[in-house]
């Protein structure tokens, strides 16, 4: 199974589709807590998920695996510390939940059945939760690829690997994805 990952950044809707061509795309699973963008209009839920079906590409907003996670209240608050971003360390905690698992069951029944590129707004997956996803799903087997535009504009897929963009997680005997600092010998 390979997943795609893509940003919309400030892209035309023209290059935009590109992305996703390049891929062969055929669903956007929106994983965006408010699928909405007062600076980039084009990518509100209605009129994108419209553009998207003028353009054969299903859409789904996935709201279980949104971002933007207030800090645990039940994970230790060591255990995902590797991520010195408050924001990552919150996802990271989010991914042990069972809302979590929920939303990305989900979609990885989706990506059985379609070609699936999650989409968030960051440009980068580096600086996007994402990036944090990606993680789960390759410590879970499954192929994760990034639609990304370059310096030169040119589109590129980048193979996912983990810990590349961020704090190298540790996948523990009972599947979970963990984040814990790095310790000095």
């Amino acid at each position: 199974m390979r997943i795609y990952t893509v940003g919309h950044f400030d892209y035309s809707l023209d290059k935009f589709l590109e992305m996703l061509q390049t891929a062969d795309v055929t669903q956007v699973t929106d994983v965006r807590t408010f699928p909405n963008s007062k600076r980039h209009p084009q990518y509100n839920r209605q009129s994108f998920q419209e553009w998207l079906e003028n353009n054969d590409i299903n859409y789904l907003h996935n709201k279980l695996l949104g971002g933007r996670r207030q800090p645990s209240g039940t994970v230790g608050v060591s255990l995902n510390e590797g991520w010195k971003n408050q924001s990552f360390h919150n996802y990271a905690d989010y991914t042990l939940t069972d809302e979590f698992k929920q939303g990305i069951n989900s979609l990885m029944e989706d990506a059985g059945k379609k070609t699936v590129a999650i989409l968030c707004a960051e440009r980068h997956p580096s600086r996007c939760h994402r990036l944090i996803i990606s993680n789960w799903l390759a410590a879970h087997d499954v192929d994760v690829d990034h639609i990304i535009v370059n310096n030169k504009e040119e589109i590129e897929i980048v193979p996912h690997k983990l810990g590349q963009w961020g704090a190298m997680p540790i996948i523990e005997d009972d599947g979970e994805v963990v984040y814990p600092k790095k310790t000095t010998k």
